[in-house]
């Protein structure tokens, strides 16, 4: 840990999650405010839970039109709540945000793209994409506590139907996100930090103009779906990922990503750099698993990640699993809100 240096925190944070884990989102979203003191929160716009059904508009080219359903005004809510208490946001918008699947939209739009494509700016959906970001930073872009706007999250690695969104489409996003907002607050876009062979996090970099943040998703002891994969005979084989068995991602010497050579890189262009997501919570695939006595990660390795990227004196950190903590709380396990509150308040 450096001395003397202490980084913007903030948390992510989703009311379906929470709702999955058994809380009342609303409530719980207001606690997690009230107690935690963070510098900011990043809430994402859902498109399918956000607008409804595509419809016909009555002009007279028949041009499709999107409107807000009654839960855009959730999302008004949670940042005029945050707002309150002085605190800032960050909206994550566009196909892919933050929060399994990913892919939040409407089944009139995934029915388009097909499982392992890549969405591109000539893609089918990309100008509903395009459509849809310009109505959110419109509708949103009165709220002076909104300080970044993130465009498409782990734009670059596939989620479970490897669905990708090309730099030419991201490109595009940010261009009318900004001609949108009458502000023109700075963009954010995102890549997770993955081993030191991956060098496709720089696409992104010219997209971004001064001012404007690169940010990586850190998770220390990572899991995949399966284990092993593959084809015999025409057929596929899967072994699925054994419960307790993680990755240590930050362990492996010269494998490992290289933060300081990322940062330096991203830094010289005068762009920000940032840790979006700093796991601080085990994997949770199955709610019974959060009960789990055997957990791949502790509130110990909270601290300790936070020690990690703190000696790189990195400017802002995000911690990843808010509602996982008060999920234990309410269940008699104070300990993860107990380390989240000791490194915020350091």
């Amino acid at each position: 840990m450096v001395e003397g240096f202490r980084p913007l925190y903030g948390v992510s944070y989703s009311f379906e999650q929470a709702g999955w884990y058994g809380l009342d989102p609303k409530k719980s979203y207001v606690d997690l405010l009230d107690n935690l003191k963070v510098d900011w929160v990043r809430l994402p716009f859902f498109w399918d839970q956000m607008t409804l059904p595509l419809r016909q508009s009555a002009d007279s080219e028949g041009q499709a039109e999107w409107t807000f359903n009654k839960n855009f005004e959730d999302l008004k809510w949670a940042v005029s709540e945050a707002d309150r208490r002085n605190i800032k946001v960050i909206i994550a918008l566009g196909a892919k945000t933050p929060y399994f699947p990913e892919y939040h939209w409407p089944k009139e739009i995934a029915s388009k793209v097909r499982f392992g494509e890549q969405i591109t700016s000539s893609h089918p959906v990309a100008s509903d994409i395009l459509e849809i970001d310009k109505k959110v930073v419109g509708e949103l872009s009165s709220y002076d506590n909104i300080i970044y706007w993130q465009v498409e999250n782990e734009p670059l690695i596939g989620n479970v139907n490897k669905w990708k969104i090309d730099s030419s489409l991201i490109a595009k996003e940010v261009e009318i996100v900004k001609q949108a907002d009458f502000k023109k607050r700075p963009v954010i876009l995102n890549h997770a930090a993955v081993g030191f062979y991956d060098k496709s996090w720089q696409k992104l970099l010219p997209i971004l103009q001064p001012n404007d943040v690169f940010a990586v998703n850190t998770f220390f002891k990572t899991k995949g779906t399966d284990l092993v994969t593959a084809k015999i005979f025409g057929r596929e084989i899967h072994i699925l990922w054994p419960n307790h068995l993680v990755w240590p991602v930050h362990s492996w010497f010269f494998l490992s990503p290289n933060y300081q050579a990322i940062k330096q890189k991203v830094e010289d262009m005068g762009l920000k750099f940032w840790v979006l997501e700093m796991q601080s919570e085990p994997y949770i695939k199955k709610l019974d698993e959060a009960n789990d006595p055997i957990l791949t990660f502790s509130p110990q390795d909270i601290e300790l990640g936070d020690k990690f990227l703190r000696s790189y004196k990195i400017e802002s950190i995000g911690l990843w699993g808010a509602s996982f903590w008060q999920y234990r709380q309410k269940n008699g396990d104070s300990s993860w809100t107990e380390a989240v509150q000791s490194l915020i308040n350091h």
